[in-house]
């Protein structure tokens, strides 16, 4: 049974969020503030956060920031604003998703369904050998969840770590942003095209030596990205 931890101070929206994910069989804590949702990240260990934008004293931003020192667990954020600046922000923090509010509840499970089963997903990868991808100094082993570059662990976010895997596993072959979004989404809904540019810009500051000369992560313009192997 999965666990999700809701940070966010609108009562209302935590019991309506709370009562409906509870009728999918997933395990619900709650906090209405930031510093106690970083608490009970410790404390709860969940699957999944889903997380507000726009809170007192310690916004969404800078929770999102201090999970990801410690944790690539699925990060979908919540924002009433729908400025794209904001969204991107919050994407290049370290969320995975993110939702307008007002939004459907159906819409949230989707999405938490979506985001957890592209967590499980690279764990499915059959065989030992295949488990680990070795490029250049970088070495990504999908059983673990982990990347390497220099023997130094580098921490991803869920997001991240799948995008970089699908890409890595399939080296040379060029990917559309609408096919990245398509497997990191699994799901038919409207895609937010810029989502792809700052996972991929967020990834190449961890792994390129060179963000801006890339080695591994390489575009292809006007069509996409791939992974070119070494």
């Amino acid at each position: 049974m999965h666990r999700i931890l809701i940070i966010d101070d609108d009562s209302r929206l935590v019991e309506n969020v709370t009562k409906y994910l509870k009728d999918f069989s997933y395990t619900i804590e709650s906090s209405r503030d930031g510093m106690n949702g970083l608490l009970k990240v410790k404390s709860f260990r969940p699957d999944l956060v889903i997380l507000d934008l726009m809170m007192p004293n310690l916004d969404g931003l800078e929770v999102c920031r201090q999970i990801r020192k410690a944790s690539s667990i699925p990060i979908i954020m919540l924002t009433a604003r729908g400025d794209e600046s904001d969204i991107v922000t919050g994407l290049e923090v370290g969320a995975d998703d993110y939702l307008t509010k007002p939004f459907s509840l159906r819409e949230l499970l989707a999405r938490v369904k979506a985001r957890l089963r592209g967590a499980e997903k690279v764990h499915n990868t059959s065989g030992p050998r295949e488990n680990v991808i070795t490029s250049g100094d970088l070495t990504i082993d999908a059983a673990k969840r982990e990347i390497y570059k220099k023997n130094k662990k580098i921490n991803l976010t869920g997001t991240e770590f799948n995008l970089l895997w699908f890409m890595a596993s399939r080296p040379g072959i060029v990917f559309s942003r609408d096919k990245l979004l398509d497997e990191l989404r699994n799901r038919e809904l409207e895609p937010f095209d810029r989502s792809i540019d700052a996972h991929i810009s967020h990834l190449r500051k961890k792994i390129e030596q060179s963000p801006k000369n890339p080695k591994y992560i390489v575009t292809v313009w006007g069509v996409g990205y791939k992974f070119q192997g070494s």
